[in-house]
């Protein structure tokens, strides 16, 4: 089976790597329930050699841009794709232009000029361009999907954008964190079937892709991953926030290990298998963080109890503001493979976990190995004008 020889050639490549025994030891019992794979392994440059013909004709680099990132964002020509985040629908299927009194922001941004010069820089690249549509209230995503003429109208709406737009690509991140039933499940899938049909009937070429939760293949969401897996172009994995801000303990935002050892729940691979067992694995897409999340906690301990309402982002800039200007000192967490710092500020103990050049080279090697279809990265623009992930990225697609 695909799964059996992906997990195989991971196990042996993380021991050539210096992956702690524990890991490699996880990724056996988990899928093989037999002893651990021998440390000895072929050259490395023979493992690359199986994959590296599909990831040189086929890796998405894709880049989510915030409107809010619009200004500072550097359109880096690593990137293959780049998609405007965001425009919402409202739940009856139009499109939101007003946030109460106000114009929302994403749409307002979307009209102006900052958009337009992200366009031709891309065009100038020849990257593609993707609108992300979004929905994040369960109620208004309830609403939308249980009425059959506001989901034709939210398809309207979303090809008349396909046909004014310079885009060659839409992003659906629909995030439903409510009550799940087979009937609503069933209902987002000929939502999004119905939706592809439409777009690709016009242009074959046009891309349809959706954002899902990093649990969703193994949990019960709305998203039937096996389904939609034959429908869509790709499933971008998110694949952080396994801490978030409001976390009760710190911890990593995007951990490769560790919840086998119970460090925390779960993590990136524990999920990843179960996608690789529904979809095939060139249609998944690695969500990357170029952020973090700092809080304030009761030690130094990298996995301490939080403090209530003391998470925030951190992006990428901001940590190595902290390294370079503050001599705090990079620490590693080995079982999630990603780094940390604590520091001390106005006498309060704090502590971000984080993304780094050597957690994204790891990640990068998971594509590799595995088989993905590519990267997203959330968000453009926090990593700040620091070329060293870019360079990470470069080199591991080449």
């Amino acid at each position: 089976m695909k799964i059996t020889r992906i997990i195989r050639t991971l196990s042996i490549y993380f021991v050539v790597f210096g992956v702690g025994i524990g890991a490699v030891a996880f990724i056996n019992r988990t899928f093989f329930s037999q002893p651990m794979l021998s440390a000895v392994a072929p050259p490395i440059d023979t493992l690359h050699a199986k994959t590296s013909p599909s990831i040189q004709k086929e890796t998405m680099v894709y880049g989510f841009l915030p409107y809010w990132n619009l200004k500072s964002a550097i359109i880096r020509k690593e990137l293959t794709h780049v998609g405007y985040f965001s425009l919402t629908l409202n739940s009856d299927g139009s499109l939101r232009t007003r946030d109460g009194n106000e114009i929302e922001q994403g749409y307002s941004k979307f009209q102006g000029d900052l958009f337009n010069t992200m366009v031709q820089q891309a065009r100038d690249q020849q990257q593609q361009i993707e609108i992300v549509i979004t929905m994040m209230d369960a109620d208004e995503i309830s609403a939308l999907l249980s009425n059959q003429q506001s989901k034709q109208r939210a398809i309207s709406t979303i090809k008349s954008l396909a046909q004014t737009q310079p885009i060659s690509g839409i992003n659906i991140d629909i995030e439903y964190a409510g009550t799940v039933t087979d009937k609503l499940q069933e209902s987002y899938l000929s939502f999004i079937t119905e939706l592809t049909e439409t777009l690709k009937k016009r242009d074959p070429e046009f891309q349809v892709t959706i954002d899902v939760f990093a649990d969703s293949a193994r949990r019960y969401r709305i998203w039937d991953i096996e389904k939609i897996g034959k429908i869509v172009d790709g499933i971008i994995v998110m694949a952080y926030d396994f801490h978030r801000s409001s976390s009760t303990v710190s911890g990593p935002v995007s951990p490769l290990f560790g919840s086998e050892s119970q460090k925390w729940d779960t993590d990136i691979m524990q999920n990843l298998k179960v996608f690789l067992e529904k979809v095939p694995s060139e249609k998944i897409i690695l969500g990357i963080p170029f952020y973090g999340y700092e809080w304030q906690t009761t030690s130094d301990n990298p996995t301490s109890p939080t403090f209530p309402d003391s998470g925030g982002i951190a992006t990428y800039k901001r940590v190595q503001a902290l390294i370079r200007d503050e001599g705090v000192k990079e620490q590693w967490e080995k079982d999630a493979m990603t780094p940390y710092i604590t520091y001390k500020e106005d006498g309060k103990q704090k502590i971000i976990f984080y993304e780094n050049t050597q957690s994204l080279a790891y990640k990068m090697d998971l594509v590799r190995q595995a088989d993905l279809g590519g990267i997203a990265i959330w968000a453009l623009g926090y990593e700040g004008d620091a070329p060293e992930l870019w360079e990470v990225i470069e080199r591991k697609v080449e």
